[in-house]
């Protein structure tokens, strides 16, 4: 268990993935051959380590922390350092990212693909509808897109 991950154990991951895709608690436990009350627990004390990445991402990060959600693996926050919106995000896939607004130089970064695929991911992940038009977008365009929608912002 580390920071990257949660803190979370691979039943808890499991668990909070399983709910995050929008399966009831009870279709949880079913599909796990458990209680319900022990699917809500270990959802108490994911959420709960959630939460703690996140903050403490932001500490690490010296980011502000304007909203969090530790249900949705989202916390939105303001760099002081680089001036800019901050995103740190967790996914059962992805772990804990941390992303800043910015106009990046995608085309000739190393990152690329790798940025692509973690973004792909985070969509697929989150249910978010990806267009064949944004899977081609640079990763720099696609984020603004998806963070929008994460940070709940007006499109």
């Amino acid at each position: 268990m580390s920071l990257s991950t949660g803190y979370l154990t691979p039943t808890q991951k499991l668990m909070w993935d399983l709910k995050s895709t929008g399966l009831p608690e009870a279709g949880v436990a079913r599909k796990l051959n458990v209680t319900r009350q022990t699917v809500h627990k270990a959802l108490d004390i994911a959420n709960s380590k959630i939460l703690d990445s996140l903050q403490e991402t932001a500490k690490i990060n010296k980011i502000k922390i304007q909203t969090v959600n530790s249900a949705t693996g989202v916390l939105v926050g303001y760099s002081t350092h680089f001036q800019t919106k901050a995103l740190i995000t967790f996914s059962a896939k992805n772990g804990v990212q941390v992303w800043y607004r910015h106009e990046g130089d995608c085309q000739n970064c190393e990152q690329l693909q790798i940025c692509k695929e973690t973004l792909l991911t985070e969509a697929k992940e989150r249910d978010i509808p990806v267009s064949e038009d944004m899977g081609k977008m640079l990763p720099s365009e696609f984020s603004e897109i998806l963070f929008s929608k994460l940070a709940g912002e007006k499109s």
